[in-house]
């Protein structure tokens, strides 16, 4: 009978080891290709089982450390947020922040979408998105289809939380829906004397007739309205008269392509204006700069570019930023505070270049912004260029794509004293080699210059018409990043900030 301990109950009798299957040495078989014996051939399969045992239990074990991991992983992701310094942010910054995100471009103000979605990030955020009035200020009047979306109520629910918030209010028509859905217009008039912008975004067929009416309820009431903006096609708008005793109005954007074709300006308190863009034909576009001598900012467009007539200057006293889609207007004004000056080559190249110096001598102005787009460098380019001491930034969007003798003698010019004044510079690059080599040639001298003061800050290169496809070209690449080892600034611009450098913005 075995014996076993009387306080753990095991056996008192040692125990017997097991034999185990004699080790054979497989060495030969693993490297050589000799064909084993059948008495191996057990131990082998032996010994792959069991092996391929461990391999499933580590495999097993991997799967469950890799859970415990990730759980750690998580659990630690979980409490460094609750350390994180957004939880620290003031709900008024969280509110400057989100209305940065929801900013328009053209305007400096909301965009046409409420921040539905920014109340489902987390539940701080929503309250913060619930008790910023400014959030839902901007309204956009639904026109009348079939859309299964509730906009009315939508609407009735904007209008609840931004209490008594400025209103920006824009209406979008499109092809066959031109007409404002009347239950929404209705509940956005009530609020008219909250309107502070108003923008019609016109995008209709081809000539569609487009009616405003409902707008004319609103007379009388937009006292607080400081931005009117029509853009759009082609189609035929006529605006009401409601806007020619709006004490507050200053800025106005009649944009629209139909413009050029009407025989009437839209009455508006010209005056009081400051900032003015249009399409119209040159005898209104004087018609309305006589009216408006307090512009600060005008963007002129016209049907032709090459019906202006010449005549006694204008004189636009306080006017800084010029924008001007016909180059040969430039003779009918007189601007002695200008600034900034941008110019559109529509009608070829090398047009009306040379009488950009003789309008600045006239005017008496100290410019320090010059953007000329499709602008082939020429001489008559270098001549203008050194007559404008003053200048400080420039943007040239070469309309050449191949270099040329010109080309390098305008490098070589800025190289020296050309534009002593210039901290900044944008260039449309061609194809050439022989060009951007020459480019960055003279922008190098130009970063190194003494004293400080008169060094070139930054340069900005945009591409070619073809470039669409193949945003920066190689070779314009590395010299960029060797340029910018050197602790220049030096960069490829996007088409976003392309169209920025080149006074887009300026003109809707």
């Amino acid at each position: 009978m075995a014996q076993v301990c009387w306080q753990c109950g095991a056996s008192s009798e040692p125990a017997i080891a097991s034999e185990s299957p004699p080790l054979r040495d497989f060495h030969r078989l693993l490297t050589s290709n000799d064909i084993p014996l059948d008495s191996e051939i057990p131990f082998i399969r032996d010994i792959a089982s069991d092996e391929q045992k461990q391999v499933d239990t580590l495999e097993a074990a991997i799967v469950q450390l890799t859970r415990k991991r990730d759980e750690m992983v998580e659990n630690i992701r979980q409490h460094c947020a609750i350390l994180s310094p957004i939880r620290r942010v003031p709900p008024e910054l969280v509110c400057e922040i989100l209305a940065l995100s929801l900013s328009s471009e053209d305007d400096g103000d909301m965009a046409n979408e409420p921040p539905w979605h920014l109340g489902h990030i987390c539940r701080f955020w929503r309250h913060c998105v619930l008790a910023y009035p400014a959030l839902w200020s901007s309204i956009t009047i639904p026109s009348s289809s079939s859309d299964p979306r509730p906009f009315l109520s939508m609407l009735e629910i904007q209008l609840v939380r931004c209490a008594d918030a400025p209103l920006r209010v824009c209406w979008s028509p499109y092809d066959d829906r031109n007409i404002a859905d009347p239950g929404s217009v209705n509940l956005v008039l009530a609020h008219s004397s909250r309107w502070r912008i108003l923008v019609l975004d016109i995008r209709c067929k081809f000539y569609v007739p487009v009616s405003l009416d409902w707008l004319r309820p609103a007379n009388g009431r937009l006292l607080a309205l400081e931005t009117f903006k029509v853009t759009g096609t082609r189609s035929r708008v006529e605006i009401p008269d409601i806007f020619s005793t709006i004490p507050s109005l200053r800025n106005v954007f009649l944009s629209n392509w139909t413009f050029k074709v009407r025989t009437s300006v839209p009455a508006i308190p010209w005056a009081q204006i400051t900032r003015y863009s249009g399409i119209f034909d040159p005898d209104k576009q004087i018609e309305i700069l006589e009216a408006a001598a307090n512009l600060v900012s005008c963007a002129l467009g016209f049907p032709n570019w090459n019906d202006v007539v010449r005549g006694i200057p204008i004189v636009l006293p306080r006017l800084r930023r010029l924008h001007l889609e016909t180059p040969e207007f430039i003779h009918r004004l007189n601007t002695p505070l200008l600034e900034e000056l941008i110019i559109h080559y529509w009608g070829g190249p090398t047009y009306g270049v040379p009488e950009i110096l003789p309008f600045i001598q006239r005017s008496s102005c100290m410019l320090k912004t010059l953007v000329l787009r499709r602008c082939n460098v020429d001489f008559n380019l270098i001549t203008v260029l050194q007559g404008l001491p003053s200048l400080t930034h420039l943007v040239i969007e070469n309309d050449s794509l191949h270099s040329t003798p010109t080309h390098i003698a305008f490098f070589d010019a800025l190289e020296n004293d050309l534009c002593p004044n210039l901290t900044s510079m944008a260039f449309r690059v061609g194809s050439s080699d022989i060009d951007t080599r020459r480019l960055f040639a003279m922008a190098r001298s130009r970063f190194q210059l003494e004293p400080p003061s008169a060094r070139l800050a930054q340069l900005r290169l945009f591409g070619s018409w073809v470039s669409m496809v193949e945003p920066c070209p190689p070779h314009i690449a590395v010299e960029i990043q060797i340029m910018c080892d050197e602790g220049f600034d030096v960069s490829f611009v996007d088409s976003h900030e392309e169209e920025t450098l080149k006074g887009k913005a300026t003109f809707p």
